[in-house]
């Protein structure tokens, strides 16, 4: 699952100003062109630290959120930005959809976040190869949630940023613009809906409160082994900085509220926005306050 060995990742490295590096994931999809991994790396002399910066799902905000990797370099942080499974190159051949990553039954987008959790600690593993010893992870969106799960399991991680971001699926599910096309799988097959999930859900806080690790993900229900709000646990949440967007379709409010609550309650910061907005309007003071944060 999500443990399983990376010790014969190879990398290579191209390019000079952003760096493009380059590894097959260890985590096999079964798509030689999913399985083709790709990151970015800003690069800095002298560097305070280094950073692993996750992108939430579909093609079009990629170029936006390469503001923080590139902020981040510019203020001592060598930052590395994964391209996550089933984004731009990473596509199966012949599929062109942006909404990919969401795409299937709950046991396929399990697979898809093992794929994107395990590619994010084998960046962690690059930067640790380059000598450094505080590694911390920031992730926007559903690259939060990866974040979350990578940073409950690799404990190379010291910080986490987490923006606009969340757990419980039944959440996020059935009340998220972003998962209409994990809805409209469910109904034409009949696999799961609103009552269903609820049923299954029941037990979620109990699970998620007393869960001890991935020794025990096979014996829950498929979409628990994925969700943010399982792995909360295993923080140090005084660790984390999470920023709310208090009008996010996206995101919903019981989802934000969720993962907070289950990281302890620590520092976050509301923004007046929606998903987006919260870049457009707020990416200034998310990045001051990140680098605050970083710099304690």
């Amino acid at each position: 699952m999500y443990l399983i060995p990376r010790d014969n990742v190879v990398f290579s490295v191209l390019g000079e100003d952003i760096k493009e590096i380059y590894f097959t994931s260890a985590y096999k999809s079964g798509y030689p062109e999913v399985d083709r991994a790709k990151a970015l790396l800003y690069e800095v002399e002298n560097p305070r630290g280094a950073v692993v910066f996750v992108h939430g799902t579909g093609n079009r905000n990629f170029s936006h959120l390469q503001y923080y990797p590139r902020k981040l370099s510019e203020n001592g942080y060598v930052t590395i930005m994964p391209v996550l499974p089933y984004h731009f190159e990473r596509l199966p051949s012949g599929d062109t959809v942006s909404s990919a990553f969401l795409k299937g039954s709950s046991s396929a987008m399990e697979k898809k976040f093992y794929q994107a959790a395990i590619d994010v600690m084998t960046c962690v593993d690059y930067l640790e190869g380059r000598g450094f010893e505080k590694i911390h992870i920031m992730g926007y969106s559903f690259g939060g949630m990866i974040s979350t799960i990578a940073m409950a399991l690799d404990k190379r991680l010291d910080r986490g940023i987490l923006i606009v971001t969340g757990g419980n699926f039944e959440f996020i599910t059935w009340h998220s613009i972003a998962t209409r096309v994990i809805r409209l799988k469910y109904e034409e097959d009949e696999s799961c809906n609103p009552e269903k999930c609820h049923k299954i859900h029941r037990t979620f806080d109990e699970t998620a409160r007393n869960f001890g690790g991935v020794g025990e993900l096979e014996k829950l229900p498929s979409c628990f082994r994925y969700d943010a709000s399982l792995f909360a646990n295993m923080i140090n949440g005084e660790k984390v900085l999470m920023f709310t967007a208090l009008f996010d379709p996206f995101i919903p409010r019981k989802s934000s509220d969720d993962l907070w609550h289950r990281l302890g309650k620590h520092k976050r910061y509301k923004l007046l926005s929606g998903h987006m907005t919260a870049h457009v309007f707020y990416r200034r003071y998310i990045l001051k306050k990140s680098l605050a944060f970083l710099n304690t």
